[in-house]
């Protein structure tokens, strides 16, 4: 019975990806990358050798950043409190608590021909990389002077939120 819940699950998966290809990008979706996005953390959460918080760390995975989930062969399967996940060619353990597959959306609009994705929340930081009109970038979280923290391209930086709807 298990492993019949198991295709299912994975027939179910495929069909959202199928489904979710075909939506147009907007505020409140789920990701079709078909990963997880870290939240609810200050920096970063740890990637842990196996699924235990006395493990090893493996790595640091940065908020914003995105994990892809390998199985649920977790220990702890009924209260499903880790994930057996992938980041960067690395395979370890993260914590449920800190995923999640909804991401809020948000359009480059209200400039010329691009905004600027910068380290700090000032005009004054350093330029990380461009963002065209008409981009979309990934809402991380909330930062300060007007600016939200965002992913774009493989990049985390600020943005101000003027030009982002």
């Amino acid at each position: 019975m298990n492993k019949m819940k198991r295709i299912w699950f994975y027939v179910f998966l495929v069909c959202l990806l199928i489904v979710s290809n075909y939506t147009v990008a907007s505020t409140g979706t789920t990701n079709t990358d078909g990963g997880m996005y870290v939240v609810n953390c200050e920096s970063w959460i740890s990637l842990r050798a196996y699924a235990s918080t006395d493990a090893p760390v493996i790595a640091k995975i940065p908020l914003g950043d995105m994990v892809n989930i390998i199985d649920d062969n977790d220990p702890c399967y009924q209260k499903m409190i880790f994930a057996h996940v992938r980041y960067h060619g690395n395979t370890g353990y993260a914590l449920y608590s800190y995923l999640t597959p909804h991401c809020t959306l948000y359009r480059v609009d209200n400039c010329n021909e691009w905004i600027s994705l910068r380290s700090a929340p000032s005009a004054d930081a350093a330029v990380i990389t461009r963002i065209p009109l008409g981009e979309y970038v990934r809402f991380v979280k909330a930062g300060s002077n007007g600016y939200y923290y965002v992913y774009y391209k493989g990049n985390l930086g600020y943005a101000l939120a003027e030009y982002l709807s």
